[in-house]
This record gives C-alpha cells, structure tokens and sequence, in this order.
C-alpha cells in the first residue's frame, strides 16, 4: 500500500508548477531578470517562450554586454545580431527599451541605431533609455527625428548623441512627462535662430553636462523638477532659467550653473519646496551671494541639500570677515518659515561654512534635520567637535536636531537615480 502510495504522488511532484501560472505573472517574472536570462528562459517550454516573444522589457546594458562572445573581428556584429534577433522578434509592442554602451564596448553603426529608434518609435515605445558614452575619437551618433517626434514615448533619457533641433518645432515630445540628457549637444539647422519648444506634458526635466541648452526656449506649463548639472560649455543664462522658476517644485543647480547668474531677475519661486546645489564652492564669494539669493526668492522651501566642491579653495577667515561685513553685518535674509531639512555634504568647517550655517539655524523656526556629511578623511573626534561647534550656534527651532558623520556618497547616488545619469565611476543621478 505504501508503494502505491509513493507511485501515486510521484507524477504531481514532477509536475511543472510554474509553466502553469498565469501570462501576466510569468511576464512579471521574466520582467526582474536580465534581458539574457528572459531570453533563456524562452527554451524552457513552448509556454515561456510566448511569454518571452510578447515580453515589452528589454535591457542590452553593461551587464548585458559582458555576455556577448569577445570575437576579435566581428565583436560589434555580433552585438548587433543579437540585438536584431531579440528586437525584432517581438510581436507586442515594446514598453521599455534601454540601451547602454560605453567607449569599451562594441559600436554599433549609425545605421543600426536608426533601424532600432525607428522600430521603436513605431511599436508603442514608453520608456527609452539611450547611452552612448562617445568620445572625441569616436564617431559621433545623433538621436534620430522619428525619437523625437514619437507620440508614445513617455519617458527619455538621452546620454552621448547629440539632437538636431528641428526647424518647425511643434509636436516634438508631445507627450514625454519626464527628459534627461547628458553629455548631449543640442544643434539648430538654422544658425542663429533661436526656437520655442513647448512639451504640454512635461512634468521632469534634467541637462547634465550639455551645450547648447540656451538656443531654444522650453515652455512646459506643468514642469516640477528642473536640474541644470555640470554646463561645461555654455554659462546658463538667467534668462532661460527665470520663467520656469513659477512652477517648478524640485531646482537642482550645479557650480557651473551659479557663476553667471542674476538672480534680481527671477520671480519668486511661490511652489520651490526643494533645492540642491551641487558643487557648491563655499571659497567663491559668487558663490556664496548667488546661494543666499536664491533662498531669498524661496518663501516656501522644505529642503535645502548641498554638495560642497573641495578643491580649489581654502578657508580663509579674514575673507569671511569681509563678505560679514559687506552684508552689512550678516546674511539679511527673511526667515525661511517652511525650512525643515538641510543637508550638507564634503562639509569641511570653513570660516564660510560655519557662516552659512550659523544663518541658517537662526533663520529656520521650522528646522527639525540637519545632516552634516563630512569631507573625506575626517576622523570620528573631528567630526564630533564639528557638532558640538554647530549645536552652540543660536537656533530659531527648539526642534532642531544636528547629525554630523563620515563621509559616504548618498546624495550623489540620489543624482543618479533621480535622473538615470552616471555622472562616472567616481561619483556614483528620488
């Protein structure tokens, strides 16, 4: 009896539970692996490999990359057959797309990347991530027109080629809610002639080390976050941030950002509930003046995070004394009644810090964080002293709690996910 038993539940034991769930959840589960372990899985039964066919999530990035076989001669060819056979195999649309190549890694021509945007752009592409770290040795790719004018894309993040503006701009990212670019170069077929783009929809948008950003005026009525990181070429103009600064809630600005900037010229930025500043040179008077004026014109900030710059600069008292007294005795600033976080990174007890932060705490009645990340090096009984220095200043807020610590790399992370961005290996873009 017993054997029969044993005879009886064998066969369920060896049955095939999981090729027996739902479509919806085995294309969930094809959807937390790589793109290369989906594609496997296809060989498992006639089942998954439907599933795999009509998967709309398809990722060729670094990690992918390090799977295609290392052919001396044709390596690029065989990076573009893999991704030929996968793409265009697909018989539903395709929802989210990336692709990721670095200047190590196998090129694809001009032409294949065209072949792939335009079967994209036509099967219901949402999410696009293109990045293609060229260099000045490398050809240069450009983002093809059928991308830009695309209706169903929704989301798009551009790093390496740059984009030729089109002369009629109208109906270009029509329905995109959320842009980042980096390393982009934008070009106008036109010389001399400026554009407007308007994105109706357009909810996020981020520049990370481009050109060009200033030849076209941007109108996007329902704009919440706008970062402007690293212009290595082009100063910022006042005048193309001035008109966003109404509606946004998120302003993320780098060094480069800061040294041409007029902040007289900004309306009040009414819905600005939080800034970050990266690369903030506490040693540059511009600097300095340019911070205190925009917090001047942010009634309603909640946060204020910054990554202070450590080169290039020394702590200098005497200077610190000066720009005291040129403010006629301090940072004349009004209270910043909604302030409730502030965060400083690569924090290095400078006469200018401790200045900066010695206004704040007494401008803040609603202050309850403030996080201090020290510079690199700083021992634990430095980092200690720093605090104890900082919770003697006069705080408006009873509330007010101080955490100084170590170095470590958090908000910069944050850059990264914010915005799809690898700033590079060092500095590792809510």
């Amino acid at each position: 009896m017993a054997q029969c038993r044993r005879l009886k539940i064998a066969p369920d034991a060896r049955r095939d539970l999981i090729s027996a769930l739902p479509v919806e959840v085995k294309d969930r589960i094809l959807e937390c692996l790589p793109t290369r372990d989906a594609a496997r899985a296809a060989v498992l039964s006639k089942s998954w490999n439907d599933v795999w066919l009509q998967h709309g999530r398809l990722a060729f990035d670094w990690d992918f990359l390090l799977t295609v076989p290392q052919c001396r001669d044709n390596y690029a060819r065989t990076l573009v057959n893999i991704i030929n056979n996968i793409l265009f195999s697909r018989v539903w649309p395709v929802k989210k797309f990336t692709l990721q190549i670095s200047y190590n890694d196998p090129w694809p021509a001009q032409s294949d990347i065209d072949r792939w945007c335009l079967f994209l752009s036509r099967n219901g592409v949402e999410e696009l991530n293109i990045s293609l770290d060229s260099s000045d040795d490398w050809e240069e790719y450009k983002l093809p027109f059928c991308l830009l004018s695309c209706r169903t894309i929704k989301q798009l993040i551009v790093r390496g080629p740059s984009i030729d503006l089109p002369v009629n701009a109208c109906g270009i990212f029509s329905n995109v809610t959320s842009l980042a670019f980096y390393n982009v170069e934008f070009k106008c077929s036109v010389s001399g002639i400026g554009f407007s783009i308007s994105f109706p929809n357009l909810e996020k948008m981020a520049f990370g080390y481009c050109r060009g950003i200033d030849k076209f005026e941007i109108g996007q009525p329902k704009l919440e976050m706008l970062s402007v990181i690293g212009s290595m070429y082009d100063v910022v103009d006042s005048r193309w941030l001035a008109p966003h600064m109404k509606a946004i809630k998120t302003l993320w600005l780098s060094d480069s950002s800061l040294w041409g900037m007029d902040v007289s010229a900004f309306p009040t930025a009414i819905n600005l509930q939080v800034m970050k500043l990266y690369e903030l040179n506490f040693g540059l008077r511009k600097h300095l003046v340019v911070a205190m004026q925009l917090l001047q014109k942010c009634p309603n900030l909640c946060e204020l995070r910054i990554i202070a710059n450590e080169l290039g600069w020394k702590d200098d008292k005497e200077a610190a004394s000066r720009l005291l007294e040129d403010l006629n005795g301090g940072f004349v600033i009004q209270e910043l009644k909604m302030l409730n976080t502030i965060k400083i990174e690569s924090f290095r007890e400078s006469a200018f810090e401790m200045l900066f932060m010695k206004m704040l705490l007494s401008k803040s009645p609603a202050l309850e964080r403030v996080v201090i990340v020290n510079s690199w090096g700083t021992n634990a009984s430095r980092v200690r002293k720093i605090q104890r220095k900082l919770e003697c200043f006069p705080r408006a807020s009873p509330n007010a709690q101080i955490v100084c610590m170590g170095y470590y790399a958090s908000m910069r992370d944050d850059w990264m996910d914010t915005h799809g961005f690898v700033l590079s290996r060092s500095i590792v873009y809510e």
